[in-house]
């Protein structure tokens, strides 16, 4: 085998994998030459790490794709048609030793190979169990030898996975054989084969290769393309300088593309699906097309997953160059042929390559062509790229980036300063006209501020629309900066201040908006929630421009609307934006609305859009609060340690005060601070700036949590230390008192008996509440709810366990009182006033934050977190009164006696009598 003679450093990652890997597949000979007879087993011989590194990046294989043959499918769930997330299926090799041989010819290779597939998964929880289909992956250790004569891989070893209970799961006697073409080329690209796996059946796989020994038939031929459509950019604003062009060409090429043809959009879709380059500028790609028949879920998977492998499509192989100077791409490309005899074996036939493909990034941008990426597709009878002759522009077709707005991802982030935009002055002034007619009799009443030169980020808004779904709304310019692609280079553009219209004091501003509307049937689960599936037709696509009147935050756009392959420049977006000092109105509404008659065919009902999310000042604003209640949690906490600590000297000097402590409270308190640190602790951190992770780094993050986990713990261990000192002091009191007082044991029953009917109880009435509400909010009219689900009801009883805390001196006290005589004060002030006053803070700071704090419908709160307790206008009133009123009781209990609390005539008696049975 001829090695590749590109030294590709991207693989020196490999090289620590082979000097670190403990993993073993050798095999003897004998077993290794009883299933594979060709090619033979060898000898290995020195081989050093510059080879090594060229020998693993031949063999390596990032993605491919593998079909089941008749029985191999039960590995895998069957693939679904509709389901492009869960039914997709994957394989990948990484070797992890790669040596010469004695052999000239053959190569010693062991490697993991890993199928990733679909598989039917059960979730339960929340009371229901449902089916369905995730990704499973299954991982092969496997040992064999390579033939650069026969062009054959030869490899056996054995596969495991994790079972669903956790435990290893084996698949013995594998043998895997691939054809790996010693130097791919444009008609001999791919590499084929098949697993085979024991009680399975075989499993064919296919691959683009990928090492860099491509050898390329016109690496330095000139390109020869119709001229572009649009003005390109300068090749080094668009993908930099250096070798790090290729990397920027595959980020911004490998992606999905519409295609039209005179205008009209076509009911085809291209996908980048694979590309690679070589410093000198040859590149080559595996390019798929498919039927656009309204498969938005799949146009969507191609763009979160471009370089997954796709074979279900009818594709091309291509191969060309980047040309610098003109700041374009060129590509040959041949269609890939597949026999009916032998689908998984796909041919490339050099006399058909008459496909032509020219990319570029246009310099202008309009609303009707917002591409980051352009391109053309033609016919071409030439031999040979580098020909003049026969390039047929009559027949080209026209390649535009999809773009669409995920209302997850942003557009890939693009460094886009330096493009150009040419504001459509119909179109503005059909807005314009709309404004004055609408909007412009409005009165701004008071000092008023909105999004305006502060950031442009807030002039970015998501919006939910009652039983129509909900979208995502960006910037596209403000003025004449433009404002898409990276966000660092739009925060430089825009600092440098927009442009008004000083005759109107408007801003001219244009949009991409993207959202969903829902299917007409809802779904009602018996649960009480809402669920709706999109349709394929429930895309939607605005391009939009427009006047922005910063006094009056009022935003009008006239639009070019998309849906099912048909446009509609008639479509009125008006918004106005919520004040940046207002509170609890939200983020602002609006209407999207047609201008056309009712009675056109693409005449459309208007959707009252309203706004949510938070202004920029907000966000700081919010994750200053975060981290204020992360210093009085912590603060809290350490507190509660310190209050304990004093506790536990005073019983160590007191040893009559223990069996006079009530063993149920302290049981309370410890449970109390248990809770936090085991159930779902990480979902708290991880919702504290996930939110806001634009400002957030992960690795302070790690070190907030343990920060504010160390508190929490030391003072469970306190708790436990204490309860422990009075459950040792009882017991010696126990066997000691002769008292005519009933002893702490027989007191304890008492509280007990008083205590868990009464928790029991209103645990009980938590539970009721919850249904109720549940019950209520299933025969209410729909609502979209946008945030969090609402609380289980296991969260409702956490909650409900926070009010017992609040309460936790209530033990303390009936103990007190059926310990009448004893004349012992058990607690110390600083410990019942102390833990008091950590249970109560938290109520007082949930009413100050209510009246200072901007609510969000993605509130994260640290300290008095409603999931803690029961928090509220009424409960922010009952609890803190009412654990004053318990802390006074103790406080008369351990002065004037247990018994001052009780009637008169209970407080004669001396407290309570235990009467004998006999």
């Amino acid at each position: 085998m001829a090695p590749p003679r590109n030294h590709p450093g991207l693989f020196l990652c490999f090289l620590l994998l082979a000097s670190t890997a403990t993993l073993s597949a050798a095999v003897s000979a004998a077993s290794y030459s009883s299933v594979c007879t060709k090619p033979g087993p060898a000898d290995d011989r020195y081989t050093d790490g510059n080879e090594t590194l060229l020998l693993t990046s031949f063999f390596q294989i990032s993605t491919g794709y593998f079909s089941f043959s008749e029985g191999a499918h039960s590995l895998f769930s069957a693939a679904a048609d509709d389901d492009p997330y869960g039914s997709y299926r994957s394989f990948s090799l990484f070797p992890h030793g790669v040596y010469r041989t004695s052999d000239k010819d053959l190569v010693h290779l062991t490697a993991t190979l890993t199928l990733t597939g679909p598989r039917v998964h059960t979730y339960r929880g929340r009371g229901r169990r449902e089916n369905y289909t995730g990704s499973a992956s299954v991982s092969f250790i496997l040992d064999g030898f390579y033939s650069s004569a026969s062009l054959e891989l030869c490899m056996v070893g054995k596969g495991t996975e994790h079972s669903v209970d956790g435990s290893p799961k084996h698949y013995p006697d594998v043998v895997l054989r691939l054809r790996v073409p010693d130097r791919p080329s444009l008609t001999d690209p791919f590499v084929t084969g098949s697993l085979e796996v024991s009680d399975f059946g075989a499993i064919q796989l296919l691959a683009y290769a990928e090492g860099d020994n491509y050898k390329y038939a016109s690496e330095g031929a000139a390109c020869s393309a119709p001229t572009p459509t649009q003005p390109a950019r300068d090749s080094y604003q668009a993908l930099g300088s250096g070798f790090a062009w290729c990397a920027h060409l595959k980020q911004q090429l490998v992606t999905a593309y519409r295609l039209e043809h005179g205008g009209e959009p076509l009911l085809r879709r291209m996908h980048v699906n694979q590309m690679q380059c070589t410093a000198k500028g040859a590149v080559r790609a595996y390019v798929v097309f498919s039927n656009d028949t309204g498969s938005t879920e799949r146009h969507r998977f191609f763009n979160h997953r471009p370089h997954r492998f796709s074979v279900d499509e009818e594709a091309v192989v291509a191969e060309g160059r980047w040309d610098k100077v003109r700041g374009s791409l060129c590509l040959r490309a041949c269609p890939v042929v597949r026999s009916a005899s032998a689908p998984s074996v796909p041919a490339v036939r050099e006399h058909e390559c008459g496909i032509g493909m020219s990319f570029w990034f246009p310099a202008v941008w309009t609303m009707r062509d917002r591409s980051v990426v352009a391109g053309m597709l033609w016919n071409s009878t030439q031999t040979g790229i580098g020909s003049n002759d026969g390039v047929t522009t009559a027949s080209s077709i026209d390649v535009v980036d999809d773009g669409f707005i995920d209302l997850t991802d942003d557009h890939r982030s693009s460094n886009l300063s330096d493009v150009k935009y040419s504001y459509n002055d119909t179109m503005l002034a059909e807005a314009t006209k709309h404004y004055y007619l609408k909007f412009k009799k409005e009165k701004i009443k008071g000092a008023r501020s909105f999004p305006g030169n502060y950031t442009y980020r807030d002039f970015e808004f998501r919006f939910f629309a009652l039983s129509r779904g909900g979208g995502k709304a960006n910037p596209v310019t403000i003025g004449s900066v433009m404002v898409s692609g990276d966000r660092l280079a739009a925060d430089d553009s825009f600092s440098h201040g927009v442009v008004l219209d000083t005759k109107q004091n408007l801003l001219n501003v244009s949009y991409d908006i993207g959202y969903y509307a829902p299917a007409d049937d809802w779904v009602r689960p018996t649960n009480g929630s809402y669920s709706f599936s999109y349709s394929p037709e429930t895309r939607r696509r605005i391009s939009a421009e427009g006047v922005y009147d910063p006094e009056s935050g009022i935003l009008c756009m006239v639009g070019c609307r998309e849906h099912n392959g048909s446009t509609d420049c008639q479509t009125l977006v008006t918004v106005k934006f919520a004040s940046l000092d207002a509170r609890g109105q939200g983020h602002g509404r609006g209407v999207i609305s047609s201008l056309r008659d009712k009675s056109d065919r693409l005449f459309f009902k208007k959707v009252d859009i309203t706004l949510y999310g938070m202004y920029s000042d907000q966000v700081s604003e919010a994750i200053s609060r975060m981290d204020l209640e992360g210093i009085m949690l912590v603060a809290s906490t350490t507190l509660s340690c310190v209050f304990t600590v004093l506790q536990i000297l005073r019983t160590k000097k007191n040893p009559e005060a223990a069996p006079a402590m009530s063993i149920t409270m302290l049981a309370i308190l410890t449970l109390g601070y248990l809770t936090p640190l085991v159930l779902n602790f990480d979902a708290l951190f991880t919702s504290r700036r996930s939110r806001y992770s634009v400002y957030w780094m992960s690795d302070w993050r790690e070190v907030n949590e343990v920060v504010m986990r160390a508190p929490t713990l030391v003072a469970f261990v306190l708790q436990l230390r204490l309860l422990q000192l009075v459950w040792s002091g009882r017991r010696r009191s126990a066997d000691q008192s002769k008292s005519a007082t009933p002893s702490p044991v027989v007191s304890e029953r008492i509280v007990l008996q008083i205590c868990l009917p009464l928790y029991v109880l209103g645990g009980a009435l938590a539970a009721a509440v919850h249904v109720i509400n549940v019950r209520a909010a299933s025969e209410e009219p729909l609502v979209v709810r946008i945030a969090g689900e609402p609380a289980t009801i296991w969260e409702d009883l956490v909650s409900y366990g926070g009010l017992i805390l609040d309460g936790f001196l209530l033990p303390q006290i009936i103990l007190n009182a059926s310990l009448a005589g004893s004349g012992v004060r058990a607690i110390s002030p600083w410990f019942y006033a102390g833990v008091t006053m950590t249970r109560v803070m938290p109520h007082v700071y949930d009413v100050v934050r209510r009246q200072i704090y901007e609510p969000s419908m993605s509130s994260s709160d640290l300290y008095a977190s409603p999931r803690g307790d029961l928090f509220g206008v009424a409960w922010d009133i009952i609890i803190p009164c009412g654990a004053g009123v318990l802390a006074v009781l103790v406080f008369l209990q351990q002065r004037l006696g247990g018994s001052a609390v009780l009637p008169s005539q209970r407080r004669r008696s001396g407290g309570y009598e235990m009467v004998s049975s006999i």
